[in-house]
């Protein structure tokens, strides 16, 4: 029981520390954009590698950082590796994809660049499912289910040599 708090609370507070660099790498991005609208002068340069610092810095926060501070990357079994190593993979695709669409914003074609942000969202999805694995979270529930079968089954066995009692109590 202790251990599960514990677990909840340096994930509670790993959550927060990567929520605060997140907040403040956004306010650094509007900010520019905010000084950009006023000063009607943008330099697409500046905007884009504020952009590109933003991604692969969500992305190491999100899925290094936190599971490091966490605790997650330690003893790991050989499927949560390889989980965790697809949602590396799927970083990088991502990442790529949301990188080279902003590079291209800034030329006329950049409008046209919609496919790498599905990219993006459709390797954020597969992680989504990949997530649970490296969690640990389907080896959990797979002990579980067998622990819930093999009660399952000594209670039908207790249930079908109980009537069989009854039956020789009545005779």
């Amino acid at each position: 029981m202790e251990n599960t708090e514990e677990m909840k609370a340096k994930k509670k507070a790993a959550q927060r520390l990567t929520t605060g660099i997140i907040i403040g790498m956004t306010v650094i991005v509007l900010g520019y954009v905010a000084y950009a609208l006023v000063t009607k002068n943008i330099n697409m340069r500046i905007f884009e590698v504020l952009l590109g610092i933003f991604v692969i810095g969500y992305l190491a926060l999100s899925d290094v950082v936190e599971p490091w501070l966490t605790g997650l990357l330690k003893d790991m079994t050989q499927m949560r590796k390889n989980a965790y190593l697809k949602i590396l993979g799927l970083d990088v695709v991502g990442a790529g994809a949301l990188l080279y669409w902003i590079v291209g914003m800034g030329s006329e074609a950049g409008n046209n660049l919609l496919i790498p942000v599905l990219i993006y969202f459709l390797a954020n999805q597969m992680k989504r499912k990949l997530r649970p694995e490296f969690e640990g979270l389907t080896e959990k529930v797979l002990k579980e289910q067998a622990e819930a079968e093999e009660s399952d089954s000594e209670a039908s066995d207790e249930e079908e040599t109980a009537p069989e009692e009854l039956s020789d109590k009545e005779k």
